[in-house]
């Protein structure tokens, strides 16, 4: 109890001067370990996150430390696998791989397994299934299922396949209830939100923003159709990637956000 007690009073005090407090925390799925790679600066305000799933999207995560580290506020969780997008295990002799943002519905999980794996029988698929749902009940317990705001951090290409200009009239359309579209800014740089308050403040910022339709969208195992489901109010900051002083300026405009609700 000692140990633990001044432990994270050294956190604190660490923390308190300014320095950035980062804390591993490790999860499995078959063979594999991932790793959860929290950066807090400042004050771990607990009711808010910002949560990065893609490793390989790193423009992301550079951009939401070197703001929130400027702001002395919050905290970053980035999923950490070998440097890569996808998760990949072994289970019982067999191969799987897993979209880490398709993992939060069973449905989801199942999917993402038959997606990116090889072609097996219906029994191998359950018995992975199931390692993948616990994997993704286990990071919402941790860093979703509490929270009064979850901030996702995600980078595109250029273009198709996914841009503002998916939701206004692309293959996301019947994901969306309203889409703001800015035709002065890049349509790859957009947010995309579950929560209705929200996306007035960012549409009266002039940003390119689509509110999800909770009700109908697409179930794919992904964050926000997860938030949806559990009214969990949910931002996705999604920017091109190498678009850094773009997706800066839209994290930026979160925190502004967040003071309003005094987050």
């Amino acid at each position: 109890m000692k140990f633990i007690f001044c432990l994270s009073y050294l956190l604190v005090c660490i923390s308190t001067i300014g320095q950035p407090v980062v804390v591993n925390t490790k999860d499995t799925i078959g063979s594999s370990t991932i790793t959860c790679q929290t950066t807090c600066f400042g004050k771990n305000d607990s009711n808010v996150v910002f949560i990065n799933v893609h490793e390989n999207e790193n423009t992301s995560v550079k951009a939401a430390k070197e703001v929130l580290g400027l702001a002395k506020k919050y905290c970053v969780s980035q999923l950490q696998f070998r440097n890569i997008r996808f998760i990949t295990f072994m289970h019982k002799g067999k191969s799987f791989t897993i979209d880490p943002n398709r993992i939060y519905t069973s449905k989801g999980a199942l999917a993402t397994l038959k997606k990116n794996s090889h072609s097996y029988g219906a029994e191998i698929f359950a018995a992975a299934q199931k390692l993948v749902v616990a994997l993704g009940a286990n990071y919402t317990s941790k860093f979703v299922d509490d929270k009064k705001l979850v901030v996702a951090l995600h980078n595109n290409t250029n273009g198709e396949p996914l841009s503002i200009i998916s939701y206004k009239s692309g293959s996301e359309a019947n994901n969306a209830v309203a889409v703001n579209m800015n035709l002065q800014q890049d349509p790859d740089d957009f947010f995309f939100t579950t929560d209705l308050s929200v996306f007035n403040f960012l549409k009266q910022k002039g940003f390119n923003v689509a509110l999800q339709d909770n009700e109908k969208v697409l179930d794919d195992g992904s964050l926000s159709v997860y938030a949806g489901k559990k009214n969990i109010p949910y931002i996705n900051i999604e920017a091109q990637v190498g678009h850094i002083s773009e997706q800066k300026k839209m994290i930026e405009a979160v925190l502004e956000y967040l003071k309003t609700k005094n987050l």
